[in-house]
């Protein structure tokens, strides 16, 4: 994209709001005032210069990764926009009377989105099976005490989107289902990293709504030599008011609320026709240790990253409730040969938060805020 200068100047004085408004090809900002506006645009490079020649209101808004950033002038008199090669053209309008301003900035290559829909159980599962890294070679590193020597160099991730299939996981008080926005939000955080970071590999557990077993999700992160392994899933509860977001790693649950998850995710085991087919899946005592001391040798790792998760959720969502960093048993971590961690965005029991996971707006939000502490991850290592 060329350079893009955008002087607008308004007949009299008077305050201008701005607005972002994200999307899955590119992003709007809408510039209102009470007084009719002109504007003139030249383009020049990835800037966009908003000059409306009085002072500018901007949101406390997060701004999708389609730009970099922006910044008030100093005489808060205007604002700049910072482009992404991602961004190739902008589109402006200027309403009838003069008063809206509409600046969008398109993507070259829209965000795909996946079709989704509770259609009940299929009657021949469409999952194909994930090389399989063999059961005695995991026991094997189990039981080593050693790092997996593929974690020396950072180059692929796995992301996990909760339940699918027959299983559609906690479903929301006006119908949405969990497997529905797992999918999406895992989908966006796979195309984001493809576009910030290409030379990173991405693996997805599933792709569609299809069933995959707890046992086969980690093992596709073992067979990959994955670096990384994350899981999205929306919270419930009993309590249509429990509300907030929370990132876990493995470990024994310490609180009521953290079993209390527990015991939802690991619910979806029902539906796996293997219950036993990696170690920790069982309630074996000795096998939950071997998977729990597996994971100990990435625990500071892993619980470096669910608090890198929080915290970008918490910059994205300040007014959502952080409920903190957590650690439970889920039956999806254990086994997997790599940092590991369980992120619940939103509880879909909550009307309020159910509202908002079928918003684009928070699901790109929620998706940024991981892709950030991905990529925050793999810097530092």
């Amino acid at each position: 994209m060329n350079s893009l200068i955008l002087l607008v100047g308004l007949l009299a004085p008077c305050n201008a709001e701005t607005r972002v408004i994200p999307r899955f090809d590119g992003v709007i900002f809408e510039l209102t005032s009470s007084l009719p506006m002109k504007d003139s645009v030249t383009v020049e490079g990835y800037s966009v210069d908003v000059r409306p020649g009085m002072q500018v209101l901007l949101p406390d808004a997060y701004l999708p990764f389609w730009v970099l950033g922006w910044e008030l002038h100093p005489d808060s008199c205007g604002f700049r926009i910072e482009g992404t090669e991602a961004v190739d053209s902008l589109d402006y309008s200027l309403s009838e009377d003069g008063t809206t301003l509409l600046l969008f900035l398109r993507a070259s290559e829209p965000l795909p989105f996946p079709e989704l829909g509770w259609n009940g159980p299929p009657e021949e599962p469409r999952y194909t099976e994930p090389p399989v890294m063999e059961d005695s070679a995991l026991m094997a590193v189990l039981g080593s005490g050693m790092e997996s020597p593929w974690l020396d160099d950072f180059d692929c991730v796995v992301i996990d989107p909760g339940h699918g299939g027959r299983d559609p996981g906690a479903i929301g008080p006006s119908g949405t289902y969990e497997k529905d926005r797992t999918l999406e939000i895992a989908l966006l955080v796979r195309d984001i990293l493809n576009v910030r970071h290409p030379e990173l590999e991405v693996v997805m557990t599933r792709y569609t709504d299809e069933y995959v077993s707890l046992g086969d999700r980690t093992r596709m992160a073992n067979a990959n030599r994955a670096d990384l392994f994350v899981s999205i899933h929306c919270n419930a509860a009993t309590r249509s008011s429990a509300n907030g977001f929370e990132t876990f790693f493995l470990s024994r649950a310490r609180t009521d609320d953290g079993r209390a998850v527990e015991m939802l995710e690991n619910s979806a085991i029902q539906y796996d026709e293997d219950q036993g087919s990696i170690p920790g899946m069982q309630d074996d005592p000795l096998a939950f240790l071997l998977a729990d001391m597996a994971q100990s040798i990435y625990l500071e790792r892993s619980s470096n990253m669910a608090v890198e998760v929080q915290r970008r959720l918490e910059e994205r969502f300040p007014s959502n409730i952080s409920r903190g960093v957590k650690q439970a048993g889920f039956y999806v971590l254990r086994g997997a040969l790599m940092p590991s961690i369980l992120v619940e965005l939103a509880f879909i029991s909550n009307p309020e938060e159910e509202r908002l996971l079928q918003s684009l707006d928070f699901r790109l939000a929620a998706a940024e805020a991981i892709v950030d502490a991905v990529l925050g991850l793999m810097e530092d290592q």
